[in-house]
């Protein structure tokens, strides 16, 4: 019965702090992607749309580039053989997008 408890236990708070048990190189690459998922993206669009000519469009696709080199970049420290084994915890956020979104007004 005290196995059932701690076990349930367990349950209630992985769903309680939306948090999920893996690799480490899982945990890593959900925060990288939660943190510049859409840099790559962003470069292909920018470079794509606007103005050829316009400031704004240069200082977008550079800011794009910055962060799609530095996701490529991080993104492969994240897949090093060592990080296959490690356990690491990373959030779900499948029923809210954001983990603070209790604290925001």
């Amino acid at each position: 019965m005290r196995q059932i408890r701690k076990v349930f236990y367990l349950v209630f708070i992985l769903i309680l702090t939306y948090c999920s048990v893996g690799t480490n190189e899982e945990a890593c690459k959900y925060y990288l992607e939660r943190d510049y998922g859409n840099a790559c993206l962003g470069l292909a669009i920018g470079y794509n749309f606007g103005e050829e000519n316009a400031p704004s469009r240069a200082i977008g696709i550079n800011y794009y580039l910055v962060n799609c080199y530095t996701y490529l970049k991080k993104k492969k420290e994240c897949e090093r053989e060592e990080n296959q084994y490690l356990p690491g915890l990373y959030g779900m956020n499948l029923i809210v997008g954001s983990p603070d979104y209790i604290f925001r007004r």
